[in-house]
């Protein structure tokens, strides 16, 4: 448990690392996140995993290019054929190129600009043309070295099939069959308690505000100096027993059991995947904390930068518009907690049965 920090939420702009590279968000679009590092993608002729403490994961992959080192992101999946937007995450000192080849096929160059250093993570996003279900991803440079890779995401359609939108999702949580025995604050501060938690078939939810927790792991994003009421500790532990990094894994805080509400009697536990939707935005996350009794509403710093929220812990956040969707059952929990891919496809399957039992 931690103690809830009193956050005047405020500016809501979408968080861009790099100054030169804009960050591009898709409306109302489900992403899929893939780490370069992931233990199933191919590295060869010297590519290697490289430790980056603000890359997603705390890790990144180097040396791709210079006519032998190829990075291949395998298991890239969509639900339908088609175009759809590319969003590399990626570092670099200088302006640098990769080519890309989708499924063996030609590839094509990519520019990528200067994001200052090796260490700070910007955004290029490109459209590619992918198959519906599995797509291989290659990257390699055969004039020059390629920049440093941190994670790929990969947007869906909008409508018709494939994976679920926030705006499919949004539809059906239009009413609220009220489970919890009263309501909660936003903030310990803050006046009536007006926050009721809801449950529809196979998950519940709620609409909050968001604060960060930026509790866990020591990171350059959180400890002691960034945040005032920082702990070193989280609920859930990873497969380590260590405490769960905010600054790289999107999850969420839930309330501590109490005669408010009591969210182990409704197969709630560690690494249950959460869809969080905030301004069209959809983020798949798991729970990762817990907090307070009396109130609710909060995220990592992680997932507030997903969602295009300040993550600041002392000043970030938002007020209002934010819809935590948990889905119950044992069935519906990441494994191993701090595989942010493996809460993407629970949490996507999830959405899909979601809305076909609702």
């Amino acid at each position: 448990m931690h103690k809830r920090r009193l956050i005047l939420a405020s500016a809501l702009g979408l968080v861009t690392i790099a100054a030169t590279v804009a960050t591009v968000a898709v409306a109302s679009a489900a992403t899929n996140s893939y780490e370069a590092e992931a233990s199933g993608n191919t590295l060869a002729g010297g590519a290697k995993v490289a430790s980056c403490s603000p890359c997603s994961g705390g890790k990144k992959v180097g040396f791709v290019g210079n006519n032998a080192g190829t990075l291949t992101f395998n298991g890239v999946t969509t639900g339908t054929s088609g175009s759809t937007t590319l969003t590399i995450y990626y570092a670099s000192g200088q302006a640098r190129n990769a080519s890309l080849s989708v499924n063996g096929g030609t590839a094509t160059s990519i520019s990528f600009a200067s994001t200052g250093s090796y260490t700070t993570v910007g955004t290029k996003a490109v459209t590619v043309t992918l198959k519906s279900g599995s797509n291989t991803l290659k990257f390699s440079n055969s004039s020059g070295w390629a920049p440093d890779f941190d994670r790929i995401t990969v947007a869906s359609g909008s409508s018709g099939g494939g994976t679920p939108t926030a705006a499919q999702l949004m539809a059906k949580l239009s009413g609220c069959s009220q489970i919890s025995n009263g309501k909660y604050k936003t903030d310990e501060d803050s006046g009536s308690a007006t926050v009721a938690v809801c449950q529809k078939n196979g998950a519940v939810f709620w609409k909050s505000d968001m604060d960060i927790d930026c509790d866990g792991k020591t990171t350059t994003q959180c400890n002691k100096n960034t945040d005032c009421c920082y702990q070193n500790d989280t609920f859930c532990h990873d497969t380590s027993d260590n405490p769960l990094d905010s600054a790289h894994l999107p999850y969420i805080v839930v309330p501590s059991t109490s005669s408010i509400w009591n969210y182990t009697k409704y197969g709630i536990a560690c690494g249950q995947v959460v869809a969080v939707m905030y301004n069209g935005k959809l983020t798949y996350a798991v729970m990762g904390d817990t907090g307070p009794t009396g109130i609710i509403g909060e995220g990592s710093y992680n997932l507030a930068t997903s969602l295009g929220i300040d993550p600041n812990p002392k000043t970030g956040g938002v007020d209002s518009g934010v819809t935590f969707l948990v889905f119950t059952g044992s069935a519906n929990r990441a494994n191993p907690i701090q595989d942010h891919n493996a809460a993407n496809t629970v949490g996507q399957n999830a959405a899909k049965q979601f809305l076909a039992n609702n």
